[in-house]
């Protein structure tokens, strides 16, 4: 036992001392990369949409609900009007929502009041807006634009 204890000792005074006498340079911690700046967010600027053929213009836009969205043309945005909360990726071009352009602003008119409504592109049916908990969800329907035109 004894001699295990010796044979111990020395491994470990000949493995300490080789740590101090080692000749490699010590490592120099690299500096942290600049951290990525965030975009600051540029003032709102809200769209204004024309019906073509008419002189109707609004910046309001109507889900199946009647709940009302507009769009921020600046920071590319869908603008939930009830509470002014933002939810950026949907930048505009003429009458088409979104880079993939999978939403289109269309007119109708509801008790006699002329309206833009938020549908589907293909199928031409009001989509229904819900946030939820901070989530913005759309999801599609079967309702037409009423007196669509």
């Amino acid at each position: 036992m004894k001699t295990l204890r010796t044979i111990l000792l020395l491994l470990l005074i000949g493995g300490m001392s080789g740590c101090g006498s080692s000749s490699s340079p010590s490592p120099t911690p690299s500096p942290n990369p600049a951290p990525t700046p965030t975009p600051t967010p540029q003032t709102p600027v809200i769209a204004q949409f024309s019906e073509p053929g008419t002189t109707f213009m609004t910046p309001d836009v109507r889900d199946v609900n009647e709940q009302i969205v507009q769009f921020d043309t600046a920071n590319n945005a869908l603008i939930w009007k009830a509470d002014g909360r933002s939810f950026p990726g949907y930048p505009i071009s003429g009458l088409f929502i979104r880079a993939d352009r999978a939403f289109q602003v269309r007119f109708g008119t509801k008790d006699g009041e002329r309206r833009a409504y938020f549908t589907e592109t293909g199928p031409a049916t009001i989509c229904d807006i819900e946030v939820v908990n901070g989530v913005l969800t759309i999801l599609p329907t079967n309702v037409p634009v009423p007196g669509g035109g």
